[in-house]
């Protein structure tokens, strides 16, 4: 009588940790767009990356997705850094958004662009660049570098 008092527990417990396994897939299934992540409140993802476009042309393109609508949107500041040996590194220029047009865009929620910059063939490029997400008077930054060319 013990053995199948302890069997009729065992699988009571192994079919409610089924069940713990089970519902939290359907509840997460469940879930709707608003219940994601963000990067921040105002910004939903980003990007940038650089480019050799022949004869030390040099673009760097970016790309910002809001979470909705936002007043403006894109890059603030694109700084370009060159090198000969991918190890020490040489400020060279800097776009900004109020010298350059197409960094930001207005009443968007999504904004991509590029700046170019005439280098030298056979050294190496990248660019440190900070994008923007702003609303109703506030707003959210982020900073990040691209990949070398």
């Amino acid at each position: 009588m013990y053995g199948k008092k302890n069997s009729v527990f065992i699988r009571t417990l192994a079919l409610l940790l089924v069940l713990a396994l089970i519902v939290p897939i359907g509840a997460s299934a469940a879930m709707d767009d608003t219940a994601r992540p963000y990067a921040s409140y105002y910004l939903d993802s980003y990007g940038a990356y650089a480019y050799l476009a022949g004869n030390g042309l040099v673009q760097v393109y970016f790309n910002v997705q809001g979470t909705g609508m936002m007043d403006e949107l894109g890059a603030l500041n694109i700084e370009l850094w060159e090198s000969t040996d991918k190890t020490n590194w040489t400020w060279k220029k800097s776009f900004t958004h109020d010298s350059t047009p197409g960094m930001l865009s207005y009443n968007d929620d999504y904004h991509s662009g590029h700046v170019d910059y005439q280098g030298v063939d056979g050294r190496y490029y990248k660019a440190y660049v900070c994008v923007w997400g702003g609303k109703n008077g506030s707003g959210d930054t982020r900073y990040f570098w691209t990949n070398v060319v």
